[in-house]
């Protein structure tokens, strides 16, 4: 998740992204086809993203395909899936991924994304009770979706949504890099294919 605070805006952020701003395009009449399917999701945080579209507005292929970005492994969520420093942990328990978070923290980590939605523990982790809440689907989904309402607010695209999710201001490969990364993962998991603008600004 991105190492940004929601807030401030800029001409340049948006420049990053505007030659794919339709990208996403695709994802505004889909949300329903994945609302059939994963009504019974046995994933929890699928089922909690499922939630947290509804009461949020973020469409949910986005709000699943950042996931699956971010904390994928074939092509599954995991609550305790962790990121130190690039490197990805997968945790069966909680109390596994406890303990792996205070091993990191003793080796002088300081970059951890944590949980369903990958939430950046060095630049988000004040906004938590403590690290096990951090953990928890529900309140790591819902504290993602707000802030991905807000960047939504600010930005105007869901592609610049998603770019700046991830990647700071100013690192335009970055974001561009993540966008596709994102495109491929909505169009895995079911939601539409690929646009002639995705596919121009992915150079796919």
């Amino acid at each position: 998740m991105t190492t940004e605070q929601a807030s401030g805006s800029g001409r340049g952020r948006r420049n990053a992204t505007r030659a794919g701003a339709s990208a996403l395009l695709m994802i505004s009449c889909l949300s329903v086809l994945f609302f059939e399917r994963a009504q019974a999701a046995d994933n929890v945080c699928e089922a909690e993203m499922i939630r947290a579209s509804r009461e949020s507005a973020v469409p949910l292929p986005v709000l699943y395909a950042v996931a699956l970005t971010e904390t994928g492994q074939r092509g599954a969520l995991h609550a305790y899936a962790m990121n130190i420093h690039g490197r990805p942990a997968f945790n069966a328990t909680l109390s596994d991924a406890m303990a792996t978070f205070e091993r990191a923290r003793r080796q002088g980590e300081t970059l951890v994304d944590i949980g369903c939605m990958q939430i950046n523990y060095k630049y988000h982790g004040k906004q938590f009770t403590s690290v096990e809440a951090m953990f928890e689907p529900a309140r790591n989904v819902d504290y993602a979706a707000s802030f991905l309402r807000k960047l939504h607010d600010r930005e105007g695209t869901w592609t610049s949504t998603v770019a700046r999710y991830h990647a700071g201001p100013g690192n335009a490969p970055a974001q561009k890099t993540y966008v596709c990364a994102v495109i491929r993962n909505m169009v895995a998991s079911g939601f539409g294919s690929w646009t002639h603008d995705a596919s121009a600004f992915c150079g796919r």
